[in-house]
């Protein structure tokens, strides 16, 4: 019999608070409505500790430009208390990670 994976924690408030700040950095980093950006991984699927990093993705008709090295930058600098993974998902070739990122993740911002 497969194991069942246990239902996804509620976020708490603290939780909500720098996932919000993450979100509001994003958004003003990328203001381009072509890129989508979102929000996945284990904080997205409600799987997480208080460790989990946050993985942050953006997809777009191509890589962004200038890269994600200045939103990384800003994330860091910020008040969010842990570690931001950007993902660029433009430059993703392998098709297994895009299926399984996309799957579950939180959309912040829907490209137009």
């Amino acid at each position: 019999m497969p194991l069942s994976r246990p239902a996804p924690a509620p976020r708490t408030p603290f939780e909500e608070r720098y996932l919000a700040l993450a979100k509001r950095i994003c958004l003003t980093a990328i203001p381009d409505p072509r890129y989508e950006i979102f929000l996945f991984g284990s904080r997205a699927r409600g799987h997480c500790d208080h460790s989990s990093d946050v993985d942050i993705g953006v997809a777009g008709p191509e890589p962004l430009p200038g890269g994600v090295s200045r939103l990384m930058d800003e994330l860091l600098e910020s008040d969010v208390p842990w570690r931001c993974q950007v993902v660029d998902f433009a430059l993703v070739n392998d098709e297994n990670f895009r299926r399984h990122a996309y799957q579950g993740r939180e959309i912040w911002r829907a490209a137009n």
